[in-house]
């Protein structure tokens, strides 16, 4: 008989894992803002403990391996996040080492892309074309990036409006994104359709952009 379970990666044991990790920092310090007495050591020594993790899970590249999105662009976002959470300086090695990297992955049209094998093969992997895109960047892909990007201040405003500028330029007459490349994975070779992802990610990123980053840089929403 064959055991289906064969197929998956690292499926027999569970792991840490730098998304998951870096959520639930976040989620003890928002907790934290509205209850400050509340198990405050505990709390800060877990958020502290996560940030040696996440920092011993980045690559040499700079990069983070995403288990739970497609791939490196969803991992760097949540390894920034969460050191950025447990107060470590946007000037710290370990986030200005991902943002070259993320910097460097950036496509020609502006956007970014990778094609599933990143998952498998645990290297990032661009394509001149990706399923479903008219380029090898995405919707999704792109907009973690840029949040990446924007929550480490990244200083390149350029890179950081032509990035926008696709999602702009991609939006469909009715508002909606369009359906492309597969976005999430579990167990390393299982790739997972989420349709909202296309419009909650990119409407993330947009929205960051012209509250906050934008302004600050003196960047103009006009693509």
């Amino acid at each position: 008989l064959m055991n289906p379970s064969e197929v998956f990666g690292a499926i027999m044991i569970d792991y840490s894992y730098v998304e998951c990790s870096s959520s639930a920092m976040q989620a003890l310090m928002l907790f934290t803002e509205q209850f400050p007495q509340h198990r405050a050591g505990e709390i800060a020594r877990a958020v502290q403990r996560g940030a040696r993790f996440i920092e011993a899970m980045q690559r040499n590249d700079g990069s983070w391996y995403g288990c739970w999105g497609n791939c490196f662009t969803y991992g760097c976002w949540f390894g920034i996040e969460g050191l950025l959470c447990a107060g470590r300086p946007r000037s710290c090695a370990a986030i200005q080492k991902c943002v070259k990297f993320l910097l460097g992955k950036q496509n020609a049209d502006g956007g970014w892309g990778e094609d599933f094998s990143s998952c498998f093969d645990r290297e990032y992997a661009a394509r001149d074309k990706l399923y479903g895109c008219d380029s090898g960047s995405t919707v999704v892909q792109t907009s973690w990036a840029l949040l990446a990007l924007m929550a480490a201040k990244c200083e390149d405003s350029d890179a950081i409006q032509r990035g926008i500028g696709l999602l702009w330029r991609r939006q469909l007459p009715t508002g909606d994104w369009p359906q492309e490349n597969i976005a999430g994975v579990f167990n390393r070779s299982v790739g997972i359709t989420y349709t909202s992802f296309r419009n909650v990610f990119p409407l993330w990123a947009l929205g960051h952009f012209a509250k906050e980053y934008g302004p600050r840089h003196g960047c103009k929403l006009v693509f």
